[in-house]
C-alpha cells in the first residue's frame, strides 16, 4: 500500500496521520500546515532518495485529500483527485504511485503496472517502482516480467522495501516461471448443471464409493447452504438443500463428509454456546438416522475455542480430524491441527508441527483415504503466489513430511482452493471458476497425476438384514485388524436401508464382525496382507435370529494346513463367539469342523473333529460352561459350495457352530 511505502514526498506514517488531522482545522490553517509538513517531508528525504513530489500547489493539495480518501477507503474520491493532480503536474511520481496502488489494490494489475512503467520512464533511479511492477506482474501472474523488475530493483542497490519481501517475491517469480515451464498433467471436467449453477458452488465432500456428494452453495447476498447429489448410471443427480436442522438461516460452510456418508463435520460461525459470547467459527457435527440428519452438535472444547477453527476433513476411519485454526500455539496466521476420537470423547488438538505450518496461512486439509497422504493450501510454502496446493506425505516415524507444490496448471498465480481425492487415488475433485463454466466458482472433476496421488484403497460396502424377513436391520460393524487384534473401524448401518461402507486399506488381514441383538453374529475375512489395495467388495450380510437350529460360520477361525493348533489370530473371533454365549447364559452349542473333499476321508474326519474340539477347549478356558458345548468333525459330509472350484473348497473349509437349545 502507498501509505506503507517511503515515496519521496510523504515519508512516514507519522506525516500522513497529521495530515489526516488537518481536515477540522480552519482552511487557511488547513494550507499553512499542510506545507509545513510537506516542508519536514520533503527535506527529511532529499538525502536518500529522488525527489518525487510536485512544486504545484494545488496539485499538491489534492494528492494530500486523495490520500486521506485512500485511508477511509473511498476510491472514487481518490481516484478523481489524483487524476486532477497528473493534470496539472504530469511529472507528479507520488500522485501516479498512488494512482498506481489503488488500480493494483482493486486487482486493476494492468493498468497499474502501466502507471508504474511510467514512473520507471520519469525517473529509472527510484527504486521502488521497479518492486511495485515486479508485485503487480506476480499478482497478475507474468512470472517472467516480475523476475525481471525484481531482479532490477536489486541492482539498484537500495533498501527502500524490507529485503525479505523483495526475496521472497523474486523466489516465487523463479519458482512460477519454472513450473510453468513444467506442467503437470490437468483435464478438469465441470461435473455440470444438476451440480453446479450460476452461484458460487464449493467445498466438496464425496464418500468413498463416490455415490454420494455434499458441497456449499453461495445464496446472495451471503447465505452458505448445503446440497447433496447421488449419482445414478454415472451421473450426479440434481443437487436439493440437504435441508433443516443442518441448513438455518445463518452461514454453514467447508463440509467433510464421512467416508459412509452417515456423519458430517462442518463449520458455523457466530453461534454462541451457552454459557460463552463466542462470535467465532467453530466445528459442527452430524449424524444420519436413517433418511434424517440430526440435530447439530457443537464438537465444544477442546477441538473448538474462542479463536478460528474451521474446515474439517476426517479421516478413513472417523478417528482423526484435521482442521485450520488461527488459535494460540502455532507457528503463523492459520495452522494446521489435529484431534482425536478414543473413549467417547476428542484429544486435545495437535499441531501439525513446522514442516506443514509456516509464518503464513495453511488452511483447507484434506487427508487422503490411505491415511498417510495429506493435501492443503499455503501462502506460504514456495509456490505461485496467493495460496497454492500441497502435499505431504506421512514418514515412518509418524510426522509430515515437506510439502510438495502440486504444481501448474492445478496451481495458478490465483487463490486455489483446495482439493478431496477419492480412495482410488486417481479421481480428484476442485473449485474453479475458469472460463466454460456455469458462473462463479464450479466443482470440476480430473484425473490425478502419479505422482500426486495417494495410495489406493478399495471399499466394502453392503446390506444388513433379517434372513428369514429380508427386513433391514440396524447392526454394529466392527473391521479389526487380525495381527494387532486392533479395532480399525466401527461404525453402524442405516436404520432403514441396512447399508453400511467403509474403507479397506491393503497390507493387512481383516476380520469382520456384525451383530445386531437378537441376532446370530455375521463374520467375514479380508485377506490382503500381500496386496497394496482391493478392488470394491460388496455384500449381503444376512443374520440368523438366536433361534435353536440356526447355524453361523466361524470365518476367522484359523489353523495351519493339517493341523487342528488354533492360530493366534482366532482369538478375535472365538472371544465374540464367548461374549454371545455370556449374554445368552441358557444357549447350549455344538462346534462343527468342516473339510473339502480332497484328502484321505478318514484323515479328514478326525481332522475337523480335533479342530472343532479345539475351538470347545477354548471357549471352556474362557468360561464357558462344558455342559452348553458339544463339538463334531463332519469332514466333506455338509459342503455349502462346490468342491469343483478351489472358491467353493475354501468355503467348504470351515468352523461352524449350531445352537442346539436355549
Amino acid at each position: 500500500m502507498y501509505a506503507e511505502l517511503h515515496y519521496g514526498m510523504i515519508l512516514n506514517i507519522q506525516y500522513i496521520a497529521q495530515a489526516t488531522l488537518i481536515v477540522n482545522l480552519p482552511y487557511m490553517q488547513k494550507i499553512c500546515i499542510t506545507f509545513l509538513f510537506v516542508f519536514i517531508a520533503i527535506c527529511a528525504g532529499a538525502q536518500t532518495q529522488p525527489f518525487t513530489g510536485t512544486k504545484n500547489k494545488k496539485a499538491e493539495l489534492l494528492f494530500i485529500q486523495a490520500l486521506k480518501a485512500d485511508q477511509f477507503n473511498d476510491t472514487r474520491t481518490s481516484l478523481t483527485n489524483l487524476k486532477r493532480a497528473v493534470e496539472m503536474d504530469s511529472n507528479f511520481i507520488d500522485a501516479w504511485m498512488l494512482l498506481a496502488d489503488i488500480k493494483e489494490k482493486n486487482e486493476l494489475y494492468d493498468e497499474a503496472i502501466d502507471i508504474y512503467l511510467k514512473v520507471i520512464r520519469l525517473n529509472d533511479k527510484f527504486q521502488i517502482p521497479y518492486y511495485k511492477v515486479g508485485r503487480a506482474a506476480l499478482d497478475n501472474g507474468r512470472y517472467k516480467a516480475a523476475v525481471n523488475y525484481l531482479t532490477a530493483y536489486n541492482e539498484l542497490k537500495g533498501n527502500q522495501i524490507e529485503q525479505s519481501k523483495v526475496d521472497r517475491a523474486l523466489k516465487t517469480a523463479v519458482f512460477g516461471l519454472n513450473a510453468i515451464e513444467h506442467p503437470v498433467p490437468y483435464n478438469p471436467i465441470n461435473l455440470g448443471p444438476n451440480i453446479n449453477t450460476d452461484l458460487n458452488e464449493y467445498f466438496p465432500g464425496v464418500t468413498v464409493d463416490e455415490q454420494m456428494l455434499v458441497f456449499t452453495k453461495l445464496h446472495p447476498p451471503y447465505n452458505e447452504d448445503f446440497y447433496v447429489s447421488r449419482k445414478k448410471d454415472g451421473n450426479w443427480n440434481e443437487a436439493q438443500n440437504i435441508g433443516e436442522p443442518i441448513n438455518t438461516e445463518g452461514n454453514e460452510g467447508s463440509v467433510s463428509l464421512s467416508s459412509d456418508g452417515q456423519y458430517i463435520f462442518y463449520t458455523a460461525c457466530q453461534r454462541p454456546q451457552p454459557g460463552d459470547n463466542d462470535q467465532s467459527c467453530n466445528i459442527y457435527f452430524s449424524a444420519l438416522d436413517g433418511n434424517t440428519w440430526r440435530e447439530p452438535r457443537h464438537l465444544g472444547v477442546p477441538v473448538n475455542s474462542s479463536f478460528w477453527e474451521s474446515q474439517p476433513s476426517v479421516s478413513f476411519d472417523g478417528k482423526t480430524l484435521y482442521y485450520s485454526s488461527n488459535r494460540p500455539g502455532g507457528f503463523g496466521e492459520h495452522d494446521l491441527w489435529s484431534t482425536t476420537y478414543s473413549k467417547g470423547r476428542w484429544s486435545a488438538p495437535v499441531n501439525l508441527g513446522p514442516e506443514i505450518n509456516t509464518p503464513g496461512s495453511e488452511q483447507s486439509p484434506f487427508i487422503a483415504k490411505d491415511d498417510q497422504t495429506l493435501y492443503f493450501i499455503s501462502d506460504y510454502h514456495e509456490g505461485m503466489g496467493g495460496m497454492d496446493i500441497f502435499i505431504s506425505r506421512k514418514q515412518p516415524d509418524g510426522r509430515w513430511g515437506k510439502p510438495v507444490n502440486i504444481g501448474f496448471p492445478i496451481n495458478t498465480h490465483m487463490d486455489e482452493a483446495g482439493l478431496i481425492v477419492s480412495a482410488n487415488g486417481e479421481d480428484a475433485y476442485i473449485v474453479s471458476d475458469r472460463q466454460g463454466g456455469y458462473g462463479g466458482l464450479d466443482i470440476y472433476a480430473f484425473k490425478l497425476y502419479e505422482d500426486a496421488r495417494p495410495l489406493k484403497t478399495g471399499y466394502v460396502k453392503g446390506v444388513v438384514y433379517d434372513a428369514a424377513t429380508l427386513a433391514k436391520l440396524k447392526a454394529r460393524i466392527e473391521l479389526i485388524d487380525l495381527e494387532t487384534s486392533k479395532t480399525i473401524i466401527e461404525a453402524s448401518s442405516n436404520r432403514i436401508t441396512g447399508e453400511f461402507l467403509f474403507c479397506l486399506q491393503g497390507n493387512r488381514n481383516y476380520a469382520l464382525n456384525v451383530s445386531c441383538e437378537g441376532y446370530l453374529f455375521y463374520s467375514e475375512n479380508f485377506a490382503l496382507k500381500n496386496q497394496s489395495a482391493t478392488e470394491p467388495l460388496v455384500l449381503n450380510v444376512p443374520l440368523n435370529k438366536i433361534v435353536a437350529g440356526e447355524k453361523a460360520v466361524l470365518r476367522n477361525v484359523f489353523f495351519d494346513v493339517d493341523k487342528f493348533a488354533l492360530k493366534p489370530e482366532s482369538k478375535i473371533e472365538l472371544d465374540k463367539l464367548t461374549g454371545l454365549l455370556k449374554a445368552n447364559p441358557t444357549m447350549r452349542i455344538e462346534v462343527g469342523g468342516h473339510t473339502d473333499n480332497t484328502g484321505n476321508k478318514i484323515k479328514n474326519t478326525e481332522l475337523s473333529n480335533s479342530r472343532a474340539k479345539s475351538v470347545m477347549e477354548y471357549l471352556i478356558t474362557n468360561g464357558v460352561d462344558a455342559k452348553r458345548i458339544s463339538f463334531k468333525g463332519y469332514a466333506d459330509t455338509q459342503p455349502i459350495a462346490d468342491n469343483a472350484t478351489e472358491k467353493g473348497r475354501r468355503l467348504n473349509r470351515r468352523t461352524e457352530f449350531k445352537i442346539l437349545g436355549l
